[in-house]
């Protein structure tokens, strides 16, 4: 049964055991198939965390805080996640994908007065997993000719 799921998608260790937890495999048992599983890296969370990261960071312009959020639901060790998530940075600038996800968001926000945009648009890169003081940056970049057209 872990195969087959590993043939569809790489999981973690901790998703293979509660996997097969649900199926009704004893502790002795699900240790043995992970061990196995292991051993013939068909289960690497430190891979897996590489991985996931790198895929989810360029399709759907998540934000390292989301990241971390979802390995660490899906049982990876702090550590694996970090490693993860400091080999994406040496690639990829988290501030031109919050300002891309920003660019895109912005197209749904056409209508509402600055304020109210800029407040949904700094809920929205938050949720995205986005730090503070990226969010920052962006408002104060997509709203820059709405501030100074506002007060000239």
């Amino acid at each position: 049964m872990a195969l087959k799921q590993l043939a569809l998608r790489a999981r973690t260790v901790e998703e293979v055991r509660r996997s097969l937890a649900r199926c009704g495999y004893g502790r002795d048992e699900i240790a043995a198939v992970l061990a196995r599983l292991t051993a013939s890296r068909y289960l690497d969370d430190a891979d897996f965390a590489r991985t996931w990261v790198a895929a989810r960071a360029r399709r759907a312009a998540t934000g390292p805080a989301r990241l971390a959020r979802e390995l660490r639901a899906k049982g990876v060790a702090d550590a694996d996640i970090g490693a993860a998530l400091s080999a994406l940075a040496e690639e990829w600038d988290v501030a031109e994908a919050a300002a891309a996800a920003a660019r895109r968001k912005l197209s749904s926000l056409r209508g509402v007065p600055p304020s109210v945009a800029r407040r949904r648009l700094a809920a929205f890169l938050e949720r995205r997993g986005f730090s503070a003081e990226i969010i920052l940056a962006v408002c104060r970049a997509q709203f820059r000719g709405a501030e100074e057209s506002s007060e000239g």
